[in-house]
């Protein structure tokens, strides 16, 4: 048998040479795990990765949100309403905006 270890791709790619491929890659990953200083990472648990997963997860909809907030608050400037920064500061003042009969929003904008 053999031992199985893993060998994280910032360390491995120094020793690829050439075009990547499946052939050049495994010569390279050959030569680096020949290293004596060569650091090995740990086989994550299934646990692990599960709590991996839900921490990206999380991350993504944090990302996409703010991208939402910021979208949103673009928008509303053009039609000269200016929001402060904060997804609470949009959310509360949303509202206040579409109410506001005084404001330069369309009524397509309000809906």
């Amino acid at each position: 048998g053999h031992e199985v270890k893993l060998i994280p791709p910032f360390i491995v790619k120094p020793f690829v040479i050439g075009n990547k491929n499946d052939a050049n890659d495994a010569l390279a990953i050959a030569e680096a795990s020949l290293r004596p200083k060569v650091r090995f990472v740990a086989v994550k648990s299934t646990e692990q990765q599960d709590i991996q997963s839900l921490q990206r997860i999380a991350e993504r909809m944090i990302k996409v949100r703010t991208g939402d907030v910021n979208q949103l608050r673009g928008l509303l400037s053009e039609y000269g309403t200016v929001v402060g920064l904060g997804v609470s500061t949009l959310m509360n003042a949303i509202p206040d905006i579409v109410e506001d009969a005084t404001n330069e929003l369309t009524t397509t904008a309000r809906t």
